[in-house]
């Protein structure tokens, strides 16, 4: 499957898989990596429409790593869109 065609939600869901045992094989690094590219990419779309202090964070410390940033005009940091499935902000 092509990591690019599929939403940012599915890569987390391949990833979990591995990571609780409900997938075999050798995929656990690549459905890692792939999660890590999405977010990259979706970070840099951020900064070229504008958005400041974008940072790849974890609630808590653990669990899913997130990509937030400072939206152009708003005084509040929010998760970065997964850009190629959600509309432009």
């Amino acid at each position: 499957m092509m990591d690019r065609l599929v939403p940012l939600e599915t890569l987390y869901a391949r990833f979990a898989a591995f990571a609780e045992g409900r997938a075999q094989g050798t995929g656990c690094w690549a459905a890692h990596e792939a999660v890590i590219d999405r977010l990259a990419a979706n970070q840099r779309v951020a900064e070229t429409y504008g958005w400041t202090s974008c940072a790849l964070e974890r609630a808590g410390g653990t669990g899913q790593l997130r990509a937030f940033g400072l939206p152009p005009s708003e005084c509040q940091r929010r998760l970065i869109p997964d850009w190629p499935f959600e509309p432009r902000y």
